[in-house]
C-alpha cells in the first residue's frame, strides 16, 4: 500500500511540475491570447498584442504593440495605441487560474478622437464595452474564447497611464489633426475583492476609463460629439460674417467678422 501511495504521489508531483512548466514557458502566450480574445470581444474591434516579455525570477517584464482598432464605419486604423507598457509580476501569488500583477505603467499612450457623420469613434467602442459587461458580466461566451479556454483570472494592484496623447480627425476640418494632452490616470486594486477579475472585466475597465478622460480631453478642445455640432461651431463662425456685414459696411464688417471666426477656427488646432 506503501508502495501504491508513494507512486500515486510521485505522479502527482511530476503532473504538477508539468503544469508549473506549462505556465512558466507560455505565461506570454497566454497572456497575448487572452488580450486578444477579450478585449476584442469586449470593444468590438480588433485587438492586437504584438510581444509579451516576462521575466519569472524577478516578474518584471513589458508589452509592446497592443493595439485597439476602430468599429466598423471608421477610417482610421485604431482608436488606441497604448504605448510602451512596462509590468510588475507577483511571481508568488501568480498560479494557472490568477495572474497576479503588481503594477502595469502604460506611457505615452495615442487616443484618436475620429468622428462620421452620426457618431464618434470612442462613444461606439463605450457602447460595446456597457453592451458585453450588461449580457455577460464581464465573462464572454463568444468562439474566440471557447478555442482558448477560460484562461486565468487577473488581480492588479496600479495601472498607471501618463504622458498620453489624443488626436481629434474629422473630415470637415479638412483632415488637419487637433491634438491634446491626456491626463494621468490611476487604476487600482482590479479584481481584488473578486479573487480576480477576468481579462474581459479589465479590458472593460481600462478602456471605458481612457475613453472617458479622453472625452474629457476632446470636450475642453471645443469638438463636438459629432459633425453636425462641430458644423455648429463653424456654422455660427459664418454667421457671425453675414451678420457684421449688414451692422457696418461690407468692408469693414466683413474684415471684422472674418477675424473673428478665424480665430474661432483657429482654436480648434491649438
Amino acid at each position: 500500500m506503501g508502495k501504491i501511495i508513494g507512486g500515486a504521489i510521485a505522479v502527482l508531483v511530476i503532473v504538477v511540475a508539468v503544469f508549473v512548466g506549462v505556465v512558466y514557458f507560455n505565461l506570454d502566450k497566454i497572456i497575448i491570447a487572452a488580450v486578444e480574445g477579450y478585449g476584442s470581444d469586449v470593444t468590438k474591434s480588433e485587438v492586437t498584442l504584438a510581444e509579451v516579455d516576462i521575466d519569472m525570477t524577478s516578474g518584471k517584464g513589458g508589452l509592446k504593440g497592443l493595439k485597439v482598432g476602430n468599429p466598423a464605419g471608421f477610417e482610421e486604423p485604431s482608436a488606441f495605441e497604448l504605448g510602451q507598457i512596462s509590468l510588475a509580476l507577483n511571481v508568488e501569488k501568480t498560479t494557472g487560474d490568477v495572474i497576479h500583477i503588481t503594477s502595469i505603467i502604460v506611457d505615452a499612450p495615442k487616443v484618436t478622437y475620429e468622428l462620421n457623420n452620426v457618431t464618434n469613434n470612442l462613444d461606439t467602442i463605450k457602447k460595446n464595452v456597457d453592451e458585453f459587461i450588461a449580457a455577460n458580466g464581464g465573462a464572454s461566451d463568444s468562439s474566440s474564447n471557447e478555442e482558448s479556454g477560460d484562461g486565468p483570472k487577473l488581480i492588479i494592484d496600479s495601472i498607471i497611464i501618463q504622458n498620453g496623447q489624443v488626436v481629434v480627425k474629422a473630415p470637415i476640418t479638412m483632415n488637419k489633426r487637433i491634438e491634446g494632452s491626456l491626463p494621468k490616470l490611476h487604476l487600482k486594486d482590479i479584481g481584488k475583492d473578486e479573487g480576480g477579475a477576468s481579462p474581459g472585466e479589465v479590458a472593460a475597465k481600462v478602456v471605458d476609463t481612457i475613453a472617458n478622460s479622453a472625452m474629457g480631453v476632446v470636450t475642453n478642445l471645443g469638438v463636438g460629439k459629432t459633425l453636425e455640432s462641430l458644423s455648429g461651431v463653424l456654422g455660427n463662425a459664418a454667421g457671425s460674417v453675414t451678420k457684421s456685414i449688414t451692422e457696418s459696411g461690407a468692408a469693414e464688417g466683413a474684415g471684422k467678422a472674418l477675424e473673428g471666426a478665424a480665430g474661432t477656427v483657429k482654436g480648434l488646432f491649438k
